[in-house]
């Protein structure tokens, strides 16, 4: 007889660890920043980003729709031609 919610419970829990296992290694990575001009306002921004990591952005391949950190509007930026590596931290 097979226990369903044990298998449940470890599928969750080896789900928990590998996420938490991916987060720690995406600290790990590369570090970029990059500067940014929106084309609403036409002001510069930093960005600063990590390869494979976006919560509050759409990657669109080597650009990103994000909102703008001055004027708040959202726009499409290519973060990946601006980019340079900044310190992990």
């Amino acid at each position: 007889m097979v226990n369903v919610p044990l298998i449940v419970g470890l599928t969750v829990l080896v789900i928990a660890v590998v996420a938490v296992i991916n987060l720690v290694a995406m600290r790990t990575r590369h570090h970029y920043t990059s500067t940014l001009t929106c084309p609403n306002c036409q002001r510069t921004f930093e960005y600063k980003w990590v390869p494979g990591v976006s919560f509050t952005t759409v990657r669109l391949g080597k650009s990103r729709y994000l909102e703008c950190q001055l004027c708040h509007k959202w726009a499409t930026f290519n973060v990946w031609n601006t980019r340079k590596e900044a310190p992990k931290g």
